[in-house]
């Protein structure tokens, strides 16, 4: 997203943020934002809780797997805080734990992604 847009005040104070900003900050009916005064401006920004989602993810054990599923991952949007991946059964498969921010996706989205990716999502929480 880039540029402005303008929208009004209504009477009790309310201002409509327009779809095109709504959906660039993956803001959803309901969810809470941040208003803040900078420098004679408002900011509005998503006041989304810092959780972070812990993802457990199976991918073939050979040279490129974990690079295709980062880049997966990347595509749409997921910020990686953390990472640890290990061989489960040498040459065949590997492990790898992702911690992350996803941004306003589920983990429908982050599923389809891996497997385009050829990887397997195998468990999403919440800490």
């Amino acid at each position: 997203m880039s540029g402005k847009s303008t929208s009004s005040v209504d009477g009790k104070g309310r201002v409509l943020i327009p779809q095109s900003i709504r959906d660039s900050l993956n803001l959803k009916e309901g969810e809470k934002v941040l208003l803040s005064l900078e420098a004679g401006s408002v900011k509005i920004e998503p006041a989304h809780e810092k959780k972070l989602l812990r993802l457990r993810i199976l991918l073939s054990d050979s040279p490129g797997s974990l690079a295709h599923a980062a880049s997966a991952l990347a595509k749409i949007g997921i910020d990686l805080v953390s990472t640890q991946s290990h061989s489960s059964r040498r040459g065949e498969a590997a492990e790898w734990i992702v911690e992350c921010n996803p941004g306003g996706k589920g983990t429908s989205e982050i599923k389809a992604a891996l497997g385009k990716a050829g990887a397997k999502l195998l468990e999403a929480a919440w800490e």
